[in-house]
């Protein structure tokens, strides 16, 4: 009753579309994955007892734990990692929570006909409250500000933790929102092709930094590690959402290439929208201004303007279905090369947040997106794909209604791109009754039109058993390969103090169908003892593949110096193909944040020496470690993206794979 009354003037939303799917964004064109969440899962963390009393089971209905699974997964990332990447509060974040929870409702409560129970949904909408309602009530303790408190009310400025707990309560930088509308101001990192290129072999990489705010978006870069320049200015659209780009890898000419790609969303609620992209190596000054002036209706373009031109190292394009081409009902996209890259065409995948028809039967439904970015066609129609597997089976003279379609969308999928099965599968988790303990993995693969029907047919379900929801968020290793491996970082206790344990499930060989029985896979405990306390999950750890087959895993903290100021610090180790550590922990570089945020002021007093320490920490904490060959030399460059009084690409190491021991801080 009170949760009603509070929020009794909440905007439920109308629109009959699924809220956005938080996980890690990547920021380049490689293999590579940020683990974010601190290694502490992702779920309504609700007890037992107290979700019984709050939300007493009913006949037919799913725990409340299950229905809001998606809508608490974004809301654990917006605590965690909310203030220091998009500059969140408490309040933004359980907003969103209830925004997203009401967003649900209209799928918790659908009937088998696909009309909403009315009376089901008005307690749905209640539930919706009560979450939010509990989460602005007792929150307060999990949500982690940019600078949280350490000392008594009324004293700022002094620093005063342990070695082991600089950002064990703060906010630290993970990209996971692809639409924060909230944000006022954040900034965005990606690694992609160099500028003027030109096609040379060595394909050399930048750093690019995105400065987003919803007028538009200021793109800066660095060619070498250097201080960032102006590259473009790219002004928003009242049309559409402004939003960061994805970087999708093609080949044009001898070479491969990257793109900045954005879906470009028309509103939170509608799915109508369109690809925008440009290749950064390739692009001049006025295909960076066409990223603007080619979305404008033609009666508003100036004719003197040289988007009148064809360029082939931008390209905007629409997707939808040929009826609907403007809404093609997808919130995200995924970048979806496969193994072997494709001339001059970009591969996205994304699951439609609605049922699709397709020859006249309704189902849930993935699309294998090709976008030409040499043709000039701004209207590229992509089919749908019907998913046929065990949950969607293939009954004639039935149409497709998959139970529960919204517990699809609880964590980000994978993309896997093995080199013998041509097209890239799309896989993710999905929660059932045994939410808690157990998940379900689809494994799609399109297959082609056959029959006159575009059909995504099942890879090989699996059941993986004893994954609990402190698990995920999962990353992949060998997502290339014949044989991908999910592992999950995770603590094994509340306190800063408590170690890192490293969990793997083996994916069974793809199949090409989906029969019984399906394999169960149980979690192994890894052999690694990486000797580290969980502070070193606090700022998300980077996935990279290594030459062997596996991953070399980099983590990185704050920690206090002997002489009282502070330190950013590198540690790194390899998890091989068959999930086993293949080399011990190694620590280093240390480099001062005096270095990383230098002052102008020499004469500075032991007070003031404290508020510096504390304004450079909170800088780091909003800035990524970003993990890349930038230099196409085999050495794998270890980059601070924001340094320096002027804003500086700092190389912190250089680390040769051969020698992995051997770290040296350039």
């Amino acid at each position: 009753m009170i949760s009603d009354q509070v929020l009794a003037n909440a905007a439920i939303p109308s629109e009959r579309e699924m809220p956005t799917t938080a996980g890690q964004i990547p920021y380049s064109s490689a293999d590579v994955e940020v683990v974010g969440g601190r290694g502490e899962g992702l779920s309504c963390s609700l007890p037992p007892r107290l979700a019984k009393l709050a939300f007493p089971p009913i006949e037919g209905r799913a725990p409340i734990g299950l229905e809001m699974r998606q809508a608490c997964a974004a809301h654990d990332f917006c605590y965690r990692h909310g203030a220091a990447t998009y500059g969140y509060t408490q309040a933004d974040c359980d907003f969103l929570l209830q925004e997203q929870a009401f967003r649900l409702c209209f799928f918790i409560e659908r009937l088998e006909n696909g009309a909403i129970d009315k009376a089901a949904r008005s307690k749905c909408i209640r539930d919706a409250r009560l979450v939010t309602f509990g989460v602005r009530l007792g929150g307060s303790d999990s949500f982690r500000s940019l600078s949280p408190e350490t000392l008594p009310k009324g004293f700022y400025g002094q620093v005063s933790v342990d070695d082991d707990d600089v950002d064990d309560r703060a906010s630290t930088y993970f990209e996971y929102d692809p639409y924060p509308v909230r944000s006022l101001s954040h900034a965005i990192f990606r690694i992609a092709d160099a500028p003027d290129s030109g096609g040379a072999q060595t394909r050399r990489k930048s750093v690019y930094k995105f400065s987003m705010r919803p007028s538009g978006i200021f793109v800066s870069f660095a060619s070498d590690a250097g201080e960032l320049t102006l590259k473009a200015i790219i002004p928003g659209d009242p049309s559409y959402i402004v939003s960061a780009p994805l970087v999708i890898e093609t080949q044009h000419g001898a070479h491969k290439e990257d793109w900045f790609v954005w879906w470009q969303r028309r509103g939170t609620s509608l799915t109508g929208g369109r690809i925008l992209a440009i290749a950064p190596g390739r692009a001049t000054e006025d295909d960076w201004k066409c990223l603007y002036l080619l979305g404008m209706p033609q009666i508003m373009r100036n004719g003197k303007e040289p988007c009148h031109a064809k360029s082939t190292a931008v390209t905007i394009a629409e997707v939808g279905d040929k009826e609907r081409v403007d809404d093609p009902g997808f919130l995200q996209i995924l970048p979806a090369h496969s193994s072997q890259v494709t001339f001059d065409t970009l591969r996205l995948m994304a699951i439609l947040t609605r049922d699709c028809v397709v020859d006249g039967v309704a189902g849930p439904c993935i699309r294998n997106m090709a976008i030409n970015t040499a043709s000039g066609e701004t209207i590229q129609p992509q089919a749908s794909s019907r998913i046929i597997d065990q949950l969607s089976e293939e009954v004639p003279a039935r149409p497709i209604n998959e139970t529960s379609h919204y517990r699809n969308f609880a964590t980000r999928p994978f993309v896997l791109r093995p080199p013998t099965q041509g097209e890239p599968i799309l896989a993710w988790t999905r929660r059932d009754a045994e939410y808690e303990s157990t998940a379900f993995m689809r494994r799609i693969g399109n297959a082609g039109r056959t029959n006159q029907t575009y059909t995504g047919y099942s890879r090989g379900s699996v059941w993986l058993k004893s994954i609990d929801e402190a698990d995920e968020p999962l990353f992949a290793i060998g997502r290339t390969g014949e044989q991908t491996l999910l592992v999950s970082l995770r603590r094994k206790g509340a306190q800063s103090a408590a170690g890192i344990e490293v969990l793997r499930w083996h994916l069974p060989d793809l199949r090409r169908d989906d029969r019984p029985p399906t394999p169960e896979i149980a979690t192994e405990a890894s052999s690694c003892d990486l000797g580290l306390d969980a502070t070193w999950l606090a700022r998300p750890p980077i996935s990279f593949p290594s030459r062997t087959g596996g991953a070399i895993i980099f983590l990185s903290k704050v920690s206090k110096l002997e002489d009282g100021g502070f330190a950013l610090q590198l540690a790194i180790f390899t998890i091989g193909a068959d999930g086993r550590c293949a080399a011990a922990v190694r620590k280093g570089p240390i480099v001062p944040l005096k270095r990383l945020v230098p002052t102008t002021t020499s004469d500075d007093t032991k007070e003031e020496e404290s508020f510096l320490n504390q304004k450079r920490i909170e800088f780091v904490r909003q800035t990524p470690i970003l993990v890349g060959d930038l230099e196409n030399d085999g050495q794998l460059d270890v980059i601070f993206p924001g340094a320096g009084l002027k804003p500086t690409v700092m190389n912190i190491a250089t680390i040769d794979e051969s020698l992995i021991a051997e770290m040296q801080t350039e």
